[in-house]
């Protein structure tokens, strides 16, 4: 079982630089060849902020490792991005965070994780929320 005590805890700060040359592997893993991509300052698709934990190198994983979950026994449930600003290429965004809640429902352990970014500029940009199952021994 998930240890209900990590509710509400908090997690060192993270940054990611976003680099143009993710934005390409990103388009290539979802198929996306929309030349609006190609522009000088082109948009970010919707889901791209999920690198952002992946690649910070202290980001989702971290925060697991911190409360003994490993990532193998992590099944996605559900993502949301509230997008606050614009996030642009070359920006560094920096990521805190939360574990918000922990429940079991069905005999299954449930944790969410809300992480907000601000940019380079200390600009509020994303709020991310993240909503996993914790599969086999919890932590």
């Amino acid at each position: 079982m998930l240890e209900p005590s990590h509710k509400g805890k908090t997690f060192p700060p993270f940054t990611y630089t976003i680099e143009r040359s993710k934005l390409r592997e990103f388009l290539l893993a979802v198929g996306e060849d929309d030349p609006a991509y190609d522009a000088g300052d082109p948009p970010l698709p919707p889901t791209f902020p999920t690198l952002f934990a992946f690649w910070s190198g202290s980001g989702l994983e971290g925060v697991l490792a911190q409360v003994g979950v490993e990532i193998y026994n992590v099944l996605h449930s559900e993502q949301e991005y509230e997008y606050l600003a614009p996030i642009h290429i070359g920006d560094t965004v920096e990521g805190q965070a939360a574990i918000t809640n922990i429940y079991q429902k069905a005999g299954m352990d449930f944790m969410e994780i809300v992480t907000d970014y601000k940019n380079q500029a200390g600009v509020p940009v994303l709020k991310d929320r993240a909503l996993i199952i914790v599969r086999g021994e919890g932590g």
